[in-house]
């Protein structure tokens, strides 16, 4: 904003009330993947755009669902995270996991690695991608992959000062290179990454778990208070119907 940077990568939920309707993406369950969560944000984008309305707004795009990487215990069902210390991504997941009878912890993912082998934490919560970036799999017997969880959106921004002294002409080429397009791009390259950590983790004899459908519908029936509530605070917080903006971006 101030011009330090001509283009600048980040993450909304890092200052979640500067984004708060971009947040209600991260909605768990909502998505199966992040191209799915990328075509919503797009499809609906009126929605959000006067979040990033002091910039140019070149991207926004979304990876997969985080996975739940477990050091010592598998989980199969709802009833196997009673008690178990978990690194959260963001606030609905910290909420969620609480629901769901485990303990929250906030911590930045660079202390994760030390936190899980020390046994400080039980567990973490993280996209798939992380498993490779962190050496996660270094640490963990078992990796959960389709808790119905929270997923990461991500920008891209453009200082409106640098964005208006370009010419017509570049502003063109780069209107025709960004938006939509360079956020599917983005958002494959998190589902490739993700893919990667999958694969290390099981290479590295790394148990992957997926939870049955009964066990979905269960971790789903104990979020759903949790949901109601986090939308209900998006909503005081925005001044608009957090719920229908949910609704806007499931129907796609």
């Amino acid at each position: 904003m101030t011009g330090v940077a001509d283009i600048v990568f980040g993450i909304p939920e890092y200052t979640p009330k500067q984004f708060a309707k971009t947040g209600v993406v991260h909605i768990p369950g909502l998505f199966a993947n992040g191209t799915e969560a990328t075509n919503a944000l797009w499809d609906n984008i009126e929605l959000f755009e006067d979040e990033y309305a002091g910039a140019k707004l070149l991207g926004l795009w979304a990876n997969n669902p985080s996975v739940l990487i477990t050091r010592e215990k598998p989980v199969r069902t709802l009833a196997d995270m009673q008690g178990m210390k978990i690194r959260t991504p963001n606030p609905v997941m910290a909420a969620l996991v609480e629901a769901w009878g485990g303990i929250p912890v906030s911590m930045p993912t660079t202390d994760t690695y030390n936190a899980m082998n020390t046994g400080v934490i039980d567990a973490v919560m993280i996209g798939p991608s992380g498993i490779r970036s962190y050496k996660l799999n270094e640490t963990a017997k078992y990796v959960t992959t389709n808790i119905p969880s929270a997923l990461d959106s991500f920008y891209l921004l453009m200082n409106k000062s640098s964005w208006d002294q370009l010419s017509d002409e570049q502003k063109a080429q780069l209107d025709a290179l960004t938006g939509r397009k360079i956020s599917l791009q983005g958002a494959k390259s998190f589902f490739e990454a993700g893919q990667a950590g999958l694969d290390l983790a099981r290479d590295s004899g790394v148990e992957l778990i997926e939870i049955s459908p009964e066990a979905d519908a269960e971790f789903r029936a104990g979020m759903q208070d949790t949901l109601t509530a986090f939308l209900d605070e998006k909503s005081d917080q925005t001044g608009a119907d957090a719920h229908a903006i949910a609704a806007a971006l499931g129907s796609k």
